[in-house]
């Protein structure tokens, strides 16, 4: 799986790349947020997953994962725009409370 990292003001920003966010990348995801824990100071996550068109148990195994280091931090776990049908897998899950959904990265963090 492929994403890219940086890092704002007090957010770590995760951008997948891949359309499908499945057992196949869970491991790095989850590798490269400890890596950014170890060496940065943040609070908040933010997954941008525009283009994410498919999720599996184990991504969303990898999302609450993210979740908890947030919470760890006394931040938040943003995801930004997943599609309507992400949206529905979140909500038949009872993930809905867990996860702040926005619309875009702007509307976390402020350059």
């Amino acid at each position: 799986m492929k994403f890219e990292t940086e890092i704002k003001n007090d957010t770590l920003i995760v951008r997948v790349q891949n359309t499908t966010f499945d057992i196949r990348g869970v491991k790095a995801f989850k590798r490269d947020i400890f890596m950014a824990i170890a060496e940065s100071d943040f609070k908040n996550i933010m997954i941008n997953m525009e283009n994410v068109r498919m999720v599996d148990s184990t991504g969303l195994g990898g999302l609450l994962f993210a979740k908890r280091q947030a919470t760890i931090k006394k931040g938040d776990c943003y995801l930004v725009k997943p599609q309507q049908k992400i949206r529905s897998l979140i909500k038949i899950s009872k993930l809905e409370d867990v996860f702040t959904i926005v619309d875009s990265e702007a509307d976390v963090v402020k350059d």
